[in-house]
């Protein structure tokens, strides 16, 4: 029906990126172990929207002009290329229209409206980005390259349960009785629209030209003669959604470095506690620390900030109160040795954590980082970190170390990481607290 095309039926036409070109994520690595399952979830996806979709044709079947208009609107207001996905939703369309809603032979009032219309409008926005992710997922797993990562896809297809599909369902659920009425078996149509949708990805599934003719006829002719659906014309523009969107990795590689920092953090209480029987040892673990940390980074690295507001919480809240003794006689700490196998692994996750945090405080560069490449590092150090912690847990946790106590207030620290404007800490003051003793003395045999 491209003749339709320009005959003013289908005016809504805002333009997809091209499918190959089209990124969203920084991330140039990651993992592809899960293409085939998350296709199966895509798969998932849109026999429920399509569901949704079929559900809302008899909502507004009380007028068959306005289901007409519904299903024109959805189909083409997004992209004028017939995508997989766009392709198995007419299917969908056409067979509630053909097989349901066309032999009702309801009323086709010419210039008239669902009395339901109120209800598609408010939902316009689910609807719209229910198609538009479908096709970004889809673009991304029919890539053959793996250049997509799992965890921004996971990420995505939760976000589109709950932010589409829920939405819809919310909005649609307090009229469940009138799409009763009015026909709707969502059992037999639930098993067309998994039969339909099960191609999506299979190759030389594409719609066939006098097909997709035949169904744009059958459905959309009665339109061709007809004034453009008012409501329809009042809809708002398109906007491409969050879910896939610029930001939307992004934002995402943010959360996972305040989980990554936070848990690096949790590690260095861990230590601290593990460190307790000698106050000295403890004090001058943590100076190194921090004092490495600081080498050529930027002296306002919120990072390294961030270590010694964690330093200062734990001594300050949890060292101080257990006056422990601080030995003077040159010794160090009975538990050292484990310390001593974490000094290359703390570096890494601190180096790695602060170059993707200084940098995604910077959009533009932050968006070309290879971000997974950095995050696995971290994850890697902090793994070996616990590994050698771990033959001393029942010691720091027997001096007192609870993580689901710190837990909250260390995440809590991190989450102001990428604000540019948080109230900067007196550094001096911390300083002071924690390593006056210290630093006034030569640093002991153990440190080397």
């Amino acid at each position: 029906m491209e003749e339709s095309e320009r005959s003013g039926i289908l005016v809504r036409n805002t333009k997809l990126p091209p499918r190959r070109s089209y990124k969203y994520y920084p991330f140039e690595t990651g993992s592809g172990s899960g293409k085939e399952e998350m296709k199966e979830e895509v798969v998932r996806l849109g026999v429920e929207y399509s569901l949704l979709v079929s559900e809302t044709m008899f909502l507004l079947c009380d007028d068959i002009r306005t289901v007409l208009w519904f299903c024109a609107t959805l189909w083409r207001c997004l992209t004028s290329k017939q995508t997989p996905e766009i392709q198995k939703l007419l299917l969908v369309m056409h067979h509630v229209y053909s097989d349901y809603i066309k032999p009702k032979n309801g009323v086709f009032h010419d210039d008239g409206n669902s009395v339901r219309w109120g209800l598609v409008s408010k939902a316009w926005k689910e609807f719209t980005d229910g198609v538009v992710v479908l096709y970004l997922l889809v673009s991304v797993l029919e890539r053959n390259d793996y250049s997509y990562d799992d965890r921004v896809l996971s990420s995505a297809i939760a976000q589109y349960r709950s932010n589409v599909l829920k939405k819809l369902e919310d909005k649609l659920k307090d009229v469940s009785v009138s799409e009763a009425m009015n026909g709707f078996e969502r059992e037999r149509i639930e098993s067309k629209a998994s039969d339909i949708w099960r191609s999506l990805f299979d190759e030389g599934e594409a719609l066939s030209k006098v097909m997709r003719r035949k169904i744009l006829s059958d459905m959309f002719t009665p339109l061709l003669d007809n004034e453009i659906h008012n409501g329809m014309m009042a809809l708002p523009r398109i906007s491409h959604p969050y879910i896939l969107g610029k930001d939307f990795a992004k934002d995402l590689l943010k959360e996972e470095i305040v989980k990554l920092g936070a848990e690096m953090c949790l590690f260095v209480a861990e230590s601290m506690f593990l460190l307790c029987d000698d106050i000295r040892s403890m004090l001058w673990f943590c100076y190194k620390l921090w004092g490495d940390a600081r080498k050529d980074r930027s002296p306002d690295s919120p990072v390294v900030e961030r270590l010694l507001c964690v330093i200062h919480y734990v001594y300050s809240e949890h060292m101080i109160p257990k006056k422990g003794v601080y030995r003077t006689d040159g010794e160090e700490s009975v538990q050292w040795r484990l310390i001593n196998g974490t000094w290359k692994s703390f570096e890494t996750g601190i180096r790695d954590v602060d170059k993707l945090v200084m940098n995604l405080r910077d959009r533009e560069y932050g968006l070309t980082l290879k971000g997974r490449e950095y995050t696995c590092r971290i994850e890697h150090a902090l793994k070996k970190v616990a590994e050698e912690l771990n033959p001393g847990k029942h010691v720091s946790e027997a001096n007192g170390f609870v993580r689901e106590a710190m837990e909250s207030r260390i995440l809590e620290l991190w989450k102001s990481i990428f604000d540019k404007d948080a109230k900067k800490v007196v550094k001096i003051e911390m300083f002071g607290d924690l390593f006056l003793s210290v630093c006034t003395e030569p640093p002991p045999h153990y440190l080397y």
